[in-house]
């Protein structure tokens, strides 16, 4: 007796590898879906721009990266003595004008690089809901508690959507052929809209991912927002806010994602990282013991393997020092 509906995934033919580069941008399921593969000491770039929920927005930072243009000048806001940009989250709010926009030209900078050098592209669409700037009558990303006069809340049409990310990636493809593309959409609920008003968004954004995902080469569905709606179709999947997915939901879809989309070396590559990740947080019993230093000595040669296929620079600097600090008691 089955007591719960299992989604079938079709794996993919083409894989994500060890030594492939990454992109995520969205909605904060992107930015966790990054942390994951940063956990893993892989090169993926996650939402250098912040958590970017509509796809509108998300369309206009890529272009903006492709074409080295800066974002719109009169988008940029002061608020309670803080400059923020509406294209972007607030995690770039500054004091001063000239830092603000500095920090956005080099996050523009380090998207169009690695849009340009990419293998895999991840899109996470968090809301079709989204609010125009009375002043330029434009879509923006982020209203910066601004007061509501200033905008007007609406609701995107599926072609708009479609007709804005197809050409988007059309253009990005053009630059990056080998590029693949992986489109989610969130299974975080924005219910703050109201929860028949957070199923018709999300209802358009699945039907907008299946227009593009056969309108653009090389781009993929994964179903996240399935996986959480259906296959864990429970209360106790979700965090305090009955929002946000909870570790167990995210594990979940995770392992789902890595079954999809990672190929044998990535499974095998994770495999060595867990086990030093392991040695890593081993608890040292005797410190400055013999045993101590051999056991560090053989960590350092492992990282400095693994070096090859990730970023580990950070934790053979630590190895260094607790074998230096070893050797001198």
């Amino acid at each position: 007796m089955e007591l719960k509906t299992t989604i079938e995934i079709k794996p993919t033919e083409e894989k994500i590898h060890p030594h492939d580069r990454i992109t995520s941008i969205g909605s904060c399921f992107a930015d966790h879906i990054g942390s994951r593969f940063e956990e893993m000491k892989m090169d993926i770039l996650s939402n250098p721009f912040g958590i970017i929920y509509n796809p509108i927005s998300q369309m206009r930072l890529i272009k903006a990266a492709l074409n080295e243009e800066d974002l719109n000048e009169n988008h940029i806001i002061e608020n309670r003595d803080i400059y923020n940009h509406l294209d972007a989250h607030s995690i770039f709010g500054k004091k001063n004008l000239i830092e603000l926009k500095e920090g956005i030209r080099e996050a523009t900078s380090k998207l169009k690089d690695y849009l340009e050098s990419s293998k895999v592209l991840i899109l996470t669409f968090g809301t079709a809901w989204v609010y125009r700037y009375e002043k330029t009558q434009q879509i923006i990303a982020n209203c910066h508690k601004l007061p509501s006069q200033n905008f007007q809340k609406e609701l995107l049409e599926l072609e708009d959507i479609v007709k804005e990310v197809a050409e988007t990636l059309q253009y990005l493809k053009e630059k990056n052929p080998a590029l693949r593309i992986i489109l989610t959409v969130s299974p975080v609920r924005h219910i703050k809209d109201g929860i028949p008003e957070n199923m018709l968004s999300k209802s358009i954004l699945r039907l907008a991912t299946n227009k593009i995902k056969k309108a653009v080469e090389k781009t993929y569905y994964f179903p996240a927002f399935e996986l959480m709606m259906d296959d864990l179709r429970d209360y106790r999947f979700y965090a305090e806010d009955m929002i946000h997915p909870n570790n167990m939901a995210r594990n979940f879809i995770w392992q789902r994602f890595r079954e999809t989309f990672f190929s044998e070396p990535l499974f095998a590559y994770c495999d060595k990282w867990q086990a030093i990740k392991n040695d890593l947080n081993h608890r040292v019993m005797n410190p400055g013991s013999e045993e101590h230093i051999q056991f560090l000595e053989a960590l350092q040669k492992k990282l400095k393997r693994f070096s090859v296929m990730g970023n580990v620079e950070e934790e053979m600097n630590h190895v260094d020092k607790e074998l230096e600090n070893a050797k001198s008691q």
